[in-house]
């Protein structure tokens, strides 16, 4: 966690709440906004989900560079701005051990 400490975003800002729930009746999460920062793929591939551990919105291969806004208040998931193959921008959520700072 010590690129969430240099980027100054401390315990009582992981704890307030900008995000929601995962839009299928499952647990909900918090996200709070980092500094846009960028990170780079490290596994074969990497699901890009429309809320944590949800529906995969997209898939991207190992090198990708993506920008990433906003982290769960658990740690695990980077959100970040994406073009919905659906149509549209929303926010995606990519797991963060499949990725490192760029």
């Amino acid at each position: 966690m010590s690129e969430i400490n240099n980027n100054k975003v401390n315990d009582e800002l992981l704890n307030e709440v900008v995000g929601g729930n995962d839009g299928m009746g499952g647990e909900n999460y918090s996200v709070t906004d980092i500094k846009p920062r960028w990170v780079r793929v490290t596994s074969s591939t990497l699901n890009c989900r429309y809320w944590p551990n949800g529906e995969i919105a997209k898939v991207y291969e190992r090198g990708h560079r993506l920008k990433v806004d906003g982290l769960t208040t658990d740690g695990q998931w980077w959100r970040l701005w994406i073009y919905d193959p659906r149509g549209g921008e929303c926010y995606g959520y990519i797991y963060r051990a499949y990725t490192e700072l760029d």
